[in-house]
């Protein structure tokens, strides 16, 4: 079953899209199991923009004796739920862009039902995690989300978390969005009926607020760009920034189709022949 914009949400996306923040904080109140069932049917049947192959779990820190107050470097603590979803991908660039894609639209989807949720990028190969996703020898565990009812009373540390973290802060227009090549800035004027989908992508969330993202329009065609934050995430063991690249194309695509713009993703040979530094061309959506 193929899930539609429809299906999914009773409010618009771009609404969606606005409410969702990182929750650390969680409320005692149990999870929902049929809520939970809902979002995990949807992140294992939903086709992201390179149909590969993904694994979702709910689990249970709990029942599977995981210390459930993680605590994750500038992520800060997480407290207060047991619940978590973790995913399971091989370490390819295509794989991770098609994670992020999947789970930005599960998360987006536990948004409008009320859940809280928190991207957790770490290594978990060797965690308890990993065990209980029993992990195959081609296949790493890359993110994991809580997923619960945000308490009411937010921590102090939340927001001190978000505001060190820059999540308030976006790029402007013209440094992420160009016209033709690189060095012309794209207006919401040119964007014309894509101005939304693109701000839409502007509000979306990456790893350290890095923002990698970099769009040209080039006639009836939008071309996706990674720009490499030089020297940023060493310390994992994959290209994170290829799974912000997948959140990217789904609040694109989301809000693209909301609006009633005919498109689809496709790779193509771009006509930009000297790319900026550490940038390199992804995928693109061309309009029907």
């Amino acid at each position: 079953m193929e899930f539609n914009n429809t299906q999914l949400f009773e409010k618009p996306i771009t609404q969606i899209i606005k409410e969702r923040t990182s929750i650390r904080s969680y409320n005692s109140q149990p999870l929902d199991s049929t809520v939970a069932d809902k979002v995990i049917h949807l992140l294992n049947e939903s086709k992201g923009p390179f149909d590969i192959d993904t694994r979702f779990n709910l689990v249970n820190a709990n029942l599977d004796h995981i210390d459930s107050n993680l605590k994750l470097g500038t992520y800060g603590v997480i407290k207060g739920t047991s619940w978590f979803i973790a995913s399971a991908v091989k370490n390819t660039s295509t794989s991770l862009i098609e994670l992020g894609y999947k789970l930005e639209k599960g998360i987006l989807y536990a948004t409008s039902l009320g859940l809280g949720t928190c991207w957790l990028g770490g290594t978990f190969k060797k965690g308890e995690f990993a065990k209980v996703m029993n992990l195959k020898e081609d296949e790493i565990l890359p993110i994991i989300t809580p997923i619960g009812y945000s308490s009411e009373s937010r921590r102090l540390m939340d927001s001190f978390i978000r505001l060190t973290a820059g999540s308030k802060n976006r790029k402007p227009w013209s440094e992420m969005f160009f016209n033709n090549n690189f060095s012309k800035p794209l207006t919401e004027a040119l964007a014309e009926e894509y101005s939304i989908p693109l701000e839409m992508l502007r509000l979306a969330p990456s790893a350290s607020n890095k923002q990698p993202w970099r769009i040209v329009k080039n006639g009836d065609t939008y071309d996706f760009y990674l720009e490499h934050t030089k020297g940023y995430g060493k310390a994992f063991s994959y290209d994170i920034q290829m799974v912000d690249m997948g959140i990217a194309l789904c609040h694109f695509e989301l809000t693209s189709i909301e609006l009633g713009l005919a498109g689809n993703w496709q790779q193509l040979k771009t006509n930009i022949k000297e790319l900026p530094p550490s940038t390199e061309y992804v995928i693109s959506w061309v309009k029907k």
